[in-house]
């Protein structure tokens, strides 16, 4: 093993190498958005593409760096040399996450032998494409998004290949703001390409390979430890992506086997004509990163956690799409999907995991399925030609945690250490031909529970040139909100309007391009959150009272939702105490009622511990701990016993809301969020659970 200090040392430098040519990136670029909002990282790889270490703000960009130099070594491993510098952007052929995202990857060597890979990348301006901004929410195939680079040498030997640049100012526009773009991500690249160099060099080639393969080593094996805490079985959620009318399942199997995990996302919906279709590596890259911030915040960020789980899909699907499928946004819609209803499932293993490291940061789902990205393009203020991305957009509120309440404008309430930031108001006014009229979070009791949600961003803006701007919207959550945890209220719903001066309003839809925003009309938006965390009528009356006397809920929300009765201690708890009696009263009857007289003493013997919060097993029988109520016996869904009041959800019905009550006291113990005739969406089986079954069988088998 090496010497651990010395490995201690490594891995500081490379961060802090890694850091360097992010910040390089940043220092050097030219639109806000990379330049201001830091929507740009580094990483550094071995020689096979194994991810070392990342720096910047884009930390889920990091491993998808892996994808490009597998392909580059695939079509030119046997001519590469120093010097060389390659362009790739293409998710079919060794891309990022989306062609915008373009990646720079310069081989490192030393004595003539590869020694490590160096991968910068951004969010360009433009790539090509039938819209500005290359968002094409009308694409029906991958040609019409954008220009796809596969790997191909910008550099070759140190000599810069005309020719592809050429070919790229050709096809793409605001070209000149594109290329200084992306000879910032060179200069990166060029950083830390000197920085390993000198590590190298000190430290020599062997030492520095050994020590890498630990790190990874060492990340791994604190990987697996950590998956081992969690209970093993099968823990399983579903949700849904949106495109108008249309839904599109995102299914996701966790399966927990000793000191490894597989999210499997088997029956997902075929992929589509829409620019979401996603592929596996986009999202391992996504997922990894939020894995990480529950159960490997304290770890190197490397190849090792990849390596301890693995994500399935089927081809041809929504998730593993095929050309020519568009695939502008596989991170976007599709991605955060799937990774929120993986990491739902990962949470219901925390909950039924008490020694799990995870235990003091369980939370609700991510929620960065409901970013409203949208582009704009026009004359600029210098009168000529330009396009952006209004990345604030992604602002999203949490989903709540377990003891607090969700965090504003961050799709996690974990942090990772690394995000991109908010451009000032001021910064893109002085930037584009816009002016704000507002700029918080949204309001509303959306996301309601004992701990609430965060809140999404909520602005309205308005353009000063004298002529149209054009766009394109990327939003999702339009229709079927986040779930909440544990008895919580879904979230908000991701909002676009368009306000004439004399003040009429129309809604626009999440997904749409071509869209004008005339001189004098203010565009204006509302971004989704995620749910809250149990029962709303739980919270305590102060919160409730704190969020009307700053605004964010009123009076009647706090009477409706939370039953508090704004400075009457008194007829809160008595309108509280209605509210949860009429759910009793309203509810449909439990799927398959469980009385606890009916129940062989033996069922209560073996194993126990939690199948849910505020759900215990015993034995064989799943019980509300609130009262007791028997629920469930084993290996049925613990829900069977619950009364269930369902709801129509939306304008429209596009979802069922589905409060699982305990059947004595009638707080909810799950609110569902369900559509297409699915029956639930989220499933817990741990296997102490479904093997308490086959344990009473085989003891009633026995005394028979």
């Amino acid at each position: 093993m090496t010497n651990p200090i010395l490995l201690e040392v490594l891995r500081c430098k490379l961060e802090a190498i890694a850091d360097e040519g992010a910040r390089a990136v940043q220092r050097t670029a030219i639109s806000p958005v990379v330049a201001d909002a830091g929507d740009c990282s580094c990483a550094i790889f071995t020689p096979n593409g194994d991810l070392m270490v990342g720096g910047g703000n884009v930390q889920a960009h990091f491993k998808t760096g892996s994808n490009g130099i597998r392909e580059i070594l695939e079509r030119h491993g046997s001519t590469l040399q120093a010097g060389d510098l390659f362009l790739t952007n293409d998710p079919y052929n060794g891309g990022g996450f989306h062609a915008q995202d373009v990646f720079i990857h310069q081989p490192v060597f030393i004595g003539g032998e590869l020694v490590a890979w160096v991968g910068s990348s951004a969010h360009m301006m433009d790539m090509g494409g039938s819209v500005p901004g290359s968002f094409a929410p009308g694409a029906t195939e991958c040609y019409q998004e954008a220009l796809r680079f596969p790997p191909v040498r910008l550099s070759k030997a140190g000599v810069e290949q005309s020719d592809i640049w050429s070919i790229l100012r050709c096809n793409i526009r605001v070209a000149s703001l594109v290329e200084m773009d992306m000879r910032a991500l060179i200069s990166g690249s060029n950083v830390i390409a000197r920085g390993l160099s000198e590590l190298v060099e000190e430290y020599t080639a062997p030492v520095f390979a050994e020590a890498v393969r630990e790190l990874i080593a060492l990340s791994e094996r604190e990987m697996r430890r950590r998956i081992a805490q969690l209970e093993p079985g099968v823990y399983a959620a579903s949700s849904w992506t949106e495109w108008t009318e249309e839904l599109f399942l995102i299914p996701c199997t966790l399966t927990i086997d000793d000191d490894f995990m597989t999210f499997d996302y088997t029956g997902a919906s075929p992929q589509s004509k829409h620019y979401f279709n996603s592929k596996p590596y986009v999202v391992k890259s996504l997922l990894g990163v939020e894995i990480a911030a529950y159960i490997a915040r304290d770890l190197p960020f490397n190849e090792g956690i990849f390596n301890a789980f693995d994500v399935v899909a089927e081809p041809g699907s929504i998730m593993d799409a095929d050309m020519p499928a568009p695939i502008g946004g596989p991170h976007l819609d599709v991605g955060q999907n799937a990774i929120e209803v993986g990491i739902r499932a990962m949470m219901m293993a925390v909950m039924v995991s008490p020694g799990s490291i995870a235990h003091s940061t369980m939370a609700g789902p991510t929620s960065g399925s409901g970013y409203g990205l949208h582009t704009w393009s026009g004359l600029g203020l210098d009168g000529k030609p330009d396009s952006w991305l209004m990345l604030e957009g992604g602002a999203v509120g949490s989903s709540a945690g377990f003891d607090r309440d969700g965090c504003d404008y961050y799709q996690s309430i974990v942090g990772k250490g690394s995000q991109t930031e908010i451009a000032d108001v001021e910064i893109l006014e002085s930037w584009y031909p816009i002016l704000y009229e507002r700029r918080g979070p949204a309001r509303g009791a959306a996301g309601a529970g004992k701990f609430r949600s965060g809140r999404g961003s909520s602005a309205a803006y308005r353009t000063t040139s004298a002529a149209p701007l054009f766009g394109a919207i990327l939003g999702n959550r339009e229709r079927v909100p986040i779930a909440g945890t544990a008895g919580g209220e879904p979230g908000a719903l991701t909002k676009f309007r368009v306000r004439t001066s004399d003040g009429e309003l129309s809604v626009m839809p999440c997904h749409s391009q071509g869209n004008m925003l005339e001189p004098g009309v203010t565009f204006e938006y509302d971004i989704c959150s995620g749910g809250g965390w149990g029962d709303p009528i739980e919270r305590s009356i102060e919160l409730v009272e704190a969020d009307v006397r700053h605004g964010q809920i009123s009076e009647d929300d706090a009477a409706r939702v939370y039953g508090v009765v704004i400075g009457d201690v008194a007829r809160t708890e008595q309108l509280r105490q209605q509210i949860l009696a009429s759910r009793l009263e309203r509810a449909e009857p439990a799927l398959k009622p469980l009385q606890a007289d009916a129940i062989p003493a033996s069922a209560w013997e073996g194993a126990s511990g939690q199948l849910h919060v505020g759900v215990e097993q015993r034995g064989s029988v799943a019980v509300s701990e609130r009262s007791g109520a028997p629920l469930a016996i084993s290996p049925a869904h613990w829900t069977d016993g619950c009364p269930r009041l369902v709801e129509p959800g939306g304008a429209k019905g596009h979802y069922q809301l589905v409060r699982y009550l305990d059947p004595v006291t009638g707080y909810a113990l799950a609110v569902d969020v369900v559509a297409q005739g699915l029956e639930r969406a989220f499933s817990t089986q741990p296997r102490r659970w479904t093997d308490a079954a086959e344990i009473a069988a085989r003891e009633e088998a026995v005394t028979a």
